[in-house]
């Protein structure tokens, strides 16, 4: 198990890498909607066991509805900023028509909770990837080493954690969640998300994507990035305990699914988005 783990590990933060060197921001763009498809497809399923059967092609259609709105914003000229602010209310009117005009009306009540949540975990979460992505230059430039720096020190947690734990862990942080994970390993994710955060800052000058930073925001950065990051991991585990699986699908081995790689980045990026558009770092 650990060496499928450690090479799906390495062959993620690859492609990361190489999407990173070769792939024009349109294209990046195009990779985070085929993981918001993915992530949806998986969280379908997931939420249906544990008694809330979400409507599958209507969650997914408001998802990517949801993701275009976003990429419009800084891609359609004037902006579409209208369609995104709108996205809650036409989320709401998709998914009551969705349940009102099926001929199966079981369950009614259930089906909009699932629907609702796989939308707000998939969607509402996942769209910060974009806003990242196209945060540079204030919308207009290219955020890609901006969301290359939070993928790195969100997964470097991941890593830390996990051997760190491996070896040291005595003390189990939520064993009714996730035996596994213990103090000791948060412990050490943190400090190593701080240490990688604190070496890309430098390695880029305290300049990402036309966003200025000091070493005090590799610091902060790191260790909000690491603690909302293992967060993100307890709540998909969370998720799974109520579903009763282990994984969130079969897509990558020893990782499990889409959605257990993408957990802790979903939560813990926003967090990025916010203190850099908020105007926290470089202070």
């Amino acid at each position: 198990m650990l060496k499928y783990r450690v090479l799906t590990g390495g062959l993620f933060l690859g492609l990361v890498a190489a999407l990173y060197v070769w792939a024009p921001t349109w294209g990046l763009g195009m990779v985070i909607l085929v993981l918001t498809t993915l992530a949806v497809l998986e969280i379908i399923p997931l939420v249906t066991k544990a008694g809330f059967p979400a409507l599958k092609w209507t969650s997914l259609v408001v998802s990517l509805l949801w993701m275009l709105g976003v990429w419009g914003e800084f891609s359609i000229d004037n902006g579409s900023r209208e369609l995104r602010w709108m996205m809650p209310a036409i989320s709401a009117w998709v998914v009551f028509l969705g349940c009102l005009f099926r001929s199966d009306q079981s369950n009614s009540l259930e089906k909009l909770a699932g629907s609702f949540f796989a939308i707000a975990y998939v969607a509402g979460l996942m769209q910060f990837l974009l806003l990242i992505l196209f945060l540079g230059g204030n919308g207009h430039g290219d955020g890609r080493s901006l969301l290359l720096y939070g993928i790195l020190v969100v997964k470097s947690t991941d890593m830390g954690a996990y051997f760190i734990g491996s070896a040291f862990g005595r003390h189990k942080l939520i064993p009714e969640i996730s035996p596994a994970k213990s103090w000791e390993g948060v412990v050490g994710g943190v400090a190593v998300a701080m240490a990688v955060s604190s070496l890309l800052l430098w390695l880029f000058g305290y300049s990402i994507s036309g966003t200025a930073f000091t070493w005090r925001d590799g610091l902060i950065l790191g260790a909000g990035l690491a603690v909302f990051g293992v967060l993100g991991d307890l709540v998909e585990s969370m998720l799974k305990r109520s579903a009763q699986v282990k994984d969130s699908g079969g897509w990558l081995k020893g990782m499990g699914g889409m959605l257990d790689v993408l957990d802790s980045l979903i939560f813990a990026l926003p967090l990025l988005y916010l203190y850099v558009a908020w105007g926290w770092s470089g202070v």
